[in-house]
């Protein structure tokens, strides 16, 4: 399907006199905020502590996570779903190798990032390394950033 060049040019027209007056899409203290959001949840995967990881979700909004042909909505769910997978890990490696954040708005922000890591088991074996693929949706509730989708791929 083809859409016609003055479709797009209104389009981006349109979208382009949507955007708040002042509007950074590279504010530096949003993306400072959700980095640090992110390092704390990194930090957290490395103690294979779900809660850490997960406390970027916290409040009143819903979070929903989607891997492979899996999708878990709800926070309660998922951490549920995190701990017994955890519960089996005695160690997490997990290294970020590229990051970006986009401002999409004063309130929306987007988290791309690409991890290495492995995992020892309670039996001491330990993983080869694999590269994960993030995608992490944050807005802003009462002035606090929340993570409400977040999506991994893996790849060996």
């Amino acid at each position: 399907m083809r859409i016609p060049m003055p479709t797009l040019i209104a389009f981006a027209a349109l979208t382009a006199a949507c955007q708040p007056a002042g509007f950074d899409p590279d504010d530096p203290t949003i993306v400072a905020a959700i980095d640090s959001i992110v390092a704390d949840a990194m930090e957290g995967a490395r103690e294979v502590d779900a809660d850490r990881v997960l406390a970027m979700a916290e409040g009143d909004g819903e979070l929903t996570f989607i891997t492979g042909d899996v999708m878990v909505s709800g926070l309660e769910l998922l951490r549920e779903s995190s701990r017994a997978t955890y519960a089996g890990l005695e160690s997490q490696g997990m290294d970020l190798i590229e990051k970006r954040v986009r401002v999409l708005s004063p309130d929306v922000a987007v988290v791309l990032a690409i991890s290495e890591g492995d995992y020892t088991d309670k039996d001491g074996w330990t993983s080869e390394p694999i590269r994960i693929g993030h995608t992490i949706i944050f807005v802003r509730e009462n002035g606090q950033w929340r993570a409400r989708h977040a999506h991994q791929s893996f790849t060996p």
